[in-house]
């Protein structure tokens, strides 16, 4: 193996596919702060959004990585997610980039806005340590889980919102954003049942089955639509109701390939539609597909990211 590609495997460490729902996300609150209307409206992004994303993402690769350390026996049974699984990186590594890449994230979000500084203190306890490491130790947790990985879709959509320059900390209009970051973290839960199941971690997917939360999945896309309709936010509400019937069949004929193709739809459309208002996002989505793409290819053989359903 090149010594080339194999630096890159402390990029992919980070797993850069995971940016999506949270640039888009975040996204969707700067433009819900700045209140933009017009399609096409901004053309170049501003210093200022740059430099949050950039301590953003910083800061959630290091939850990711944090993640992945506490779940290499997990991961290894499920035999994903090579790099600490199979001890391609040492754990070491793992730990000194993701204290790096926290620090950076920290340290650009308080010089930023002292309230984009707490809100990613308050990401990084929540999602970096309560939900990987004990007692909490939430991500094992069923309930918690979800409400976890819901209120950091919170947390991401006003840090976008404050960054656009909306008043409130925290907007109503967030609500329907929560929701459905909540219902495609449900169905994520799905693939990894066996092997979650092997190494007692228990999701909600292990505790209550496919059929069971691929029918709370939908429920939850369905609030999601009406809260966005309440809300008048067509950002949101054009692609929870275009993923809608997904989310319905995954119930009505709950299995693994009708589920996962809701939530990579979900994500997908809800991101095209902020490209309409931001083109430039265009470039950040093709260029992480297709350089993961060759990656994975490359080092592992294997055809990810894909638009299968399975």
């Amino acid at each position: 193996m090149k010594k080339s590609i194999a630096l890159l495997d402390y990029l992919f460490l980070l797993r850069p596919t995971l940016f999506y729902p949270i640039w888009t996300f975040f996204l969707a609150g700067y433009l819900g702060g700045m209140k933009l209307e017009k399609i096409g409206g901004s053309l170049i992004p501003s210093m200022s959004l740059i430099e949050v994303v950039i301590g953003l993402t910083g800061l959630m690769g290091s939850i990711f990585i944090l993640n992945q350390i506490r779940d290499i026996e997990t991961d290894r049974a499920n035999n994903k997610l090579f790099l600490l699984a199979n001890g391609i990186v040492p754990v070491k590594h793992a730990y000194w980039e993701a204290v790096f890449l926290v620090m950076i994230g920290l340290t650009i979000g308080f010089l930023a806005d002292l309230r984009i500084g707490f809100g990613f203190l308050i990401l990084t306890l929540l999602s970096g340590y309560a939900y990987n490491y004990p007692p909490t130790q939430w991500k094992d947790r069923p309930i918690m889980g979800i409400v976890t990985n819901g209120t950091g879709g919170l947390i991401i959509y006003c840090l976008g919102w404050i960054t656009g320059g909306g008043r409130e900390i925290v907007p109503l209009r967030v609500i329907p954003y929560t929701l459905a970051g909540a219902a495609v973290f449900l169905n994520t839960t799905l693939p990894d049942v066996e092997g979650d199941a092997k190494t007692g971690k228990i999701t909600f997917g292990v505790r209550f089955g496919i059929k069971a939360t691929s029918f709370w999945a939908l429920v939850l896309e369905i609030l999601t639509v009406g809260f966005a309709l309440l809300f008048r936010d067509r950002l949101l509400f054009i692609p929870a109701l275009l993923v809608l019937p997904l989310f319905v069949l995954g119930a009505l004929k709950p299995n693994l390939s009708n589920v996962m193709r809701a939530t990579k739809f979900s994500v997908l459309v809800l991101a095209v539609v902020v490209c309409f208002y931001f083109p430039w996002y265009f470039v950040p989505i093709f260029l992480v597909f297709f350089l993961s793409k060759w990656y994975y290819r490359k080092r592992f053989d294997f055809n990810y990211p894909s638009f299968k359903s399975s």
